[in-house]
Order: C-alpha cells, then structure tokens, then sequence
C-alpha cells in the first residue's frame, strides 16, 4: 500500500534508500550516520504514519551506535493539509539527498508517493514486477502494469540497479486474500467494489475484483472516486444494495475517505454487513470516521501480525514500554521497526568491509540486497533479485467488540 502502504525504501539520484538489520556497538566517536524516513505524519494520516515512525525510533533507541558511529533518526512529513502528497514526498527526498549522513531512508507509506519519489509500507505490485493482474486471477491473459497504465519497475530504476527493498508483500496477494476470505469464510457472492483511484487503491480493488469473479463471485456495480471532489457516496451505497449486493469493498485510505463511505452506509446496509478493504482502513482514525457503522469493517494487512509469533513477544513488550500509548502501536510498527534493523545491519556490514570508515551508500545499497534470513519481529525475511520480500503473508483484521477496535481473525500465506 500502502505499506500501501511495510516499508520500502527506495533511491532518489545518487542515495540508496533502504526499506527496511541488527546489532553493532562501540563507543561513538566517528560521526553521525542518518537514517531518513518518510511518512505522512499530520493530519487524518498521523494514525498510519506515526505508529509506523515509531518503529525504526524504537529499533534506533535499542542500537544507538554502529562500528563506532552514532545513528540517529531524521523524519520528514510527507502530508500536506492532512493527507499524503507524491510531490511533498519528492521534495522530502531530494532532502535526503541533499544530507550525506543520511545512508539510507525508511518510506514512504503510500505507493503513490513511493512512485513520485523514482520507496513499512508500499505493496503496489508495479514497484518492483511487470504483471498487473495475472492469469491466475481470473483475467484472460497477464495484464501488465503498462497495460494499465501504470510505470513498471524498468521506467522506476532506469539505471537498472535495484534500491528498493520492502517488508510487506504485494497488492497482487493483498487484493486476492480479502476475496479468497470473502468467499471462503464470510460467504459472500455479491459485491458492490469502489476505490479511491490512487496507485494503492485502484490497484487493490482491480485485483480483489480479479479474484473475486474468479471464485464466482458477482460485482454488481464497480465505481472509482475522486475522493478529493466527492462527499456523498451514498448513491454508490444505494445503487449496490439495490443490485443485490449484501457488502463493499473498498479500495483506498482513511485519508481518502475510505471510512466515510462506511459511515454513509447506515441505514442502506445493515451495521453487520462486511465492508472490506486493505490496509489503507485498518487503522484507529478509520473507527472514529466509520462512527456506529465501525462493527463489521475487514482489513487485510500486507505483512505479518507480529504479535501472533511468539519469538517476537519480548521486541513487542520493548516496544510497548517505550511507547505505551494504545494508537503508539499500528500494523506497521513492526514491518518498520525490521526495516529499521535490516538498515543498520547493512550499514554496520558495510562499515566492516571499508575498513571501519562511512560507508558509500551504494555500498549499503549492496548489503541490503544481500539481506537472507534476517531474524527479526516478523520471522525471517530475505529478498529476491526485486527486492521484495520472501514472506508472502497476508493478515486479515476484524473490527469488533464493544468499543469497537481491531482484531486479528487469521492469516493467509501465499509462500506455501
């Protein structure tokens, strides 16, 4: 997504930015070494992006130093009037850039801005493989990200170097999942499917869809919004529930109003009827926006539940010491916090093998793609020649209970 949206990290000019280590130590004496970080920190966007800042904060404070060199953390919002800009993010970019401390960077959130930047959390599949909906999803032949209109990885990484690495897995697994767990478990046939029209969105919804239809289910109206110039989807609610449909999907963000959409629902769909979508509405702000119609929300996050691998228990109870507010805590603090730490131990790894002097971050750029079974919050992670991860795990949330608030149903892995 967002993580549309775990994190990834990606290289603007001459910086290699790293989504996504473990230990160093030694007096710090040589300097201080930067790690970026890019997320939307303001507004209806703070709830996605500050649990997720809090995690490489968290990974920095338990390894405050490298081979001698002190980390440190710089952040930079990329929201502008409360919802995520790819131009905003560009300029954060070339920020980085600009500040040769910094070896590598840790974002954005969104896919889109991931794009406007050549990325805890973008799972568009287009970032780093050429196939917008395959066979296997029910459409007559591969649909390729340019066949939607979409940059492949080629056009991204002119250069033809990789240095873009993420945690979470791909729209092409996180769209499928909700629809396999629609028609598996919820037992749903009939669907009214919308999106924001984002990168992360639409793409979501296109491959839900796919999916969807391949498994036998019908979409009885498919509608794609300009959410900035549109406050009224009821007509949408209406016209889906008058076709038969008994929920909706949507693919999109909180910021983008994906909850808002919920809230309208009442009293055209019942306060049970599913309303599913991506990680874009499993956050806090999405409950408060989604007010009585809260109950009944699904979300599928493109990472781990790291709370649901018992190794992780005491990196979790770290955390949460260190920030012990309930909305610190989010579905990518996790994702982040093992970006955080696969960085620096790429750095660290670099460091050694330049004689114990700043590493080029081209030469952490290298380590990182080197990365194979790092043991961290989320098990073990490597990544393959595109830099995406080997876990391909989606968990599925629920919104339940009295109050309202998110809970783990299951995951689904795709790796198998």
């Amino acid at each position: 997504m967002r993580l549309s949206k775990l994190l990834a990290g990606l290289a603007v000019a001459s910086v290699a930015l790293a989504a996504c280590g473990t230990s160093g130590g030694g007096t710090a004496n040589k300097g201080t070494i930067k790690i970026g970080v890019d997320l939307p920190e303001s507004g209806a966007e703070a709830s996605d992006g500050i649990p997720t800042l809090n995690g490489v904060k968290y990974a920095v404070q338990t390894q405050t130093t490298v081979e001698g060199f002190t980390i440190k953390v710089s952040n930079l919002d990329d929201a502008v009037s409360g919802v995520h800009d790819p131009q905003k993010g560009a300029q954060n970019m070339q920020q980085f850039v600009s500040d040769s401390a910094v070896l590598g960077v840790v974002g954005p959130f969104n896919s889109n801005v991931a794009r406007a930047e050549i990325s805890p959390a973008n799972t568009n599949q287009c970032l780093t493989k050429n196939i917008y909906i395959p066979t296997t999803l029910g459409a007559p032949k591969d649909i390729t990200c340019k066949d939607a209109g979409i940059l492949a990885p080629a056009d991204l990484r002119p250069t033809g170097i990789n240095n873009y690495f993420r945690v979470a897995t791909t729209d092409d697994l996180q769209g499928p999942a909700m629809a396999d767990f629609a028609v598996d478990t919820l037992k749903v046939t009939k669907l009214g499917v919308a999106s924001d029209n984002e990168v992360y969105g639409k793409g979501i919804a296109d491959t839900f869809t796919a999916e969807f239809k391949n498994k036998g289910g019908t979409v009885v109206k498919r509608s794609d919004f300009d959410t900035k110039s549109t406050n009224d989807f009821r007509g949408f609610l209406q016209s889906s529930k008058g076709l038969g449909a008994q929920g909706i999907y949507f693919g999109g963000t909180d910021s983008n109003k994906g909850c808002v959409v919920r809230s309208q629902a009442s009293g055209i769909f019942t306060t049970d009827s599913p309303y599913m979508g991506g990680d874009g509405l499993q956050t806090s702000q999405c409950l408060k926006d989604a007010g009585q119609m809260a109950s009944g929300i699904y979300a599928a996050v493109a990472a781990p539940n790291a709370e649901q691998i018992p190794e992780s228990a005491s990196i979790i109870s770290g955390f949460k010491k260190a920030f012990p507010n309930k909305d610190d805590f989010g579905a990518y603090s996790m994702p982040a916090y093992d970006c955080a730490k696969i960085l620096i131990a790429a750095i660290q790894r670099a460091i050694k093998a330049n004689g114990g002097n700043m590493p080029t971050r081209e030469q952490v750029r290298a380590e990182v793609a080197k990365t194979s079974g790092f043991v961290g919050a989320l098990g073990s992670t490597s990544f393959d020649a595109n830099g995406d991860t080997s876990q391909k795990i989606i968990s599925i949330y629920q919104a339940t209970g009295s109050p309202v608030d998110w809970k783990w149903v299951k995951q689904i892995n795709y790796a198998k």
